[in-house]
């Protein structure tokens, strides 16, 4: 079985795989639609649907629910009306998620492709959109534990607390699944990608991997999932944001030569040296005039930066030996992460 070993902590030159904090992205996803006329109008027309929806949905609950359920609860103590009111909310976000679920979910499909678009990530011809089914598809990632786990909702701010930290990562699967789809990343990949093995959300539930606050969807989900526990608001507005919030997500995976397990047959992920005692021990000695080109370039590559290529670029200079470490320099002048493609193809040809 393959497996993403420490999947929350493979990185490059940052504390996270894709460069920035995820539990940031709704936040940013948030202000990115504000600002973004094109997504703020679509947005706006879906939400005030879904607000007027959940807005006649309250008015009926409070009307002909409240009163018979916090009777049924305490016989009408206080204690009871107060309880009533904190379920009658739940029910109202219940209808309205069902009511507009389809207007939303399509809604959530062009915001996500809209958003990558913008941000120049979208490629035509290659990523496709989440189809409809898949749009509407009620039965989400752990779809009984969400359920199951739902009435912790009924306790204020700790319950929705709990409730997002045991679904985050099941959550920010849900959210980057469109992303998923858009690549066609098969399933089994998808898994590894998320819990770091290729395991079933069943067997997920029980990992305490799933639940790492260092697992990059786990604090993508959480966050997401508190935006959409505020009541109203939450349920018809911030899932729209919340698609945004996916792609720029997305767009950072895209910009760091996509998902990395993806990436791992091909290219071996490395610390930065800075990180890696071991690999600057070598590259000093590199720096010093390795008589081994090949190995110099090597370890060149694998320090990922433009000042340590130059460094190796000058030391091979010296010894007459400039093809490989020529080109790791000038491939590294375009990408701060180390040599690209062609630099590497480049390489090979020289070899």
């Amino acid at each position: 079985m393959m497996k993403l070993s420490n999947v929350s902590k493979v990185v490059s030159l940052s504390e996270f795989r894709y460069g920035h904090d995820p539990a940031h992205y709704p936040i940013k996803g948030f202000y990115f639609v504000m600002s973004n006329p094109s997504l703020w109008r679509r947005v706006a027309c879906v939400a005030f649907f879904g607000a007027f929806v959940a807005f006649l949905a309250l008015v009926f609950l409070l009307v002909f629910a409240l009163k018979p359920q916090a009777e049924a609860f305490g016989g009408g103590q206080w204690w009871s009306w107060l309880l009533a009111v904190l379920i009658v909310l739940l029910e109202a976000a219940i209808v309205t998620m069902l009511i507009v679920a389809t207007a939303q979910s399509k809604c959530q499909t062009e915001v996500f492709c809209q958003t990558m678009k913008i941000k120049g990530y979208w490629r035509e011809g290659e990523m496709k959109k989440q189809s409809i089914c898949a749009d509407l598809n009620l039965f989400k990632k752990a779809f009984f534990a969400r359920i199951i786990t739902f009435p912790l909702n009924i306790i204020p701010f700790f319950g929705a607390a709990l409730f997002s930290a045991i679904n985050a990562t099941f959550i920010g699967y849900d959210y980057m699944d469109r992303y998923f789809d858009a690549i066609k990343m098969p399933s089994k990949m998808q898994r590894i990608e998320v819990f770091g093995e290729d395991r079933s959300d069943c067997r997920s539930l029980f990992s305490c991997s799933t639940y790492d606050s260092n697992n990059d969807y786990a604090r993508f989900g959480f966050v997401v999932s508190m935006l959409e526990m505020i009541p109203l608001v939450g349920t018809v507005f911030f899932p729209l944001t919340n698609a945004c919030a996916a792609a720029l997500f997305a767009c950072d995976i895209e910009a760091a030569g996509g998902p990395i397990c993806m990436r791992l047959p091909e290219q071996e992920v490395v610390p930065a040296p800075e990180e890696n005692p071991s690999m600057m021990n070598k590259a000093k000695k590199a720096l010093n005039g390795s008589r081994n080109s090949a190995t110099a370039s090597k370890i060149g590559s694998a320090a990922s930066s433009l000042s340590t290529a130059k460094k190796f670029y000058d030391a091979s200079k010296q010894k007459g030996k400039m093809n490989k470490a020529k080109a790791f320099y000038e491939a590294s002048k375009t990408s701060s992460t180390g040599a690209s493609d062609a630099g590497a193809n480049y390489v090979r040809n020289e070899s």
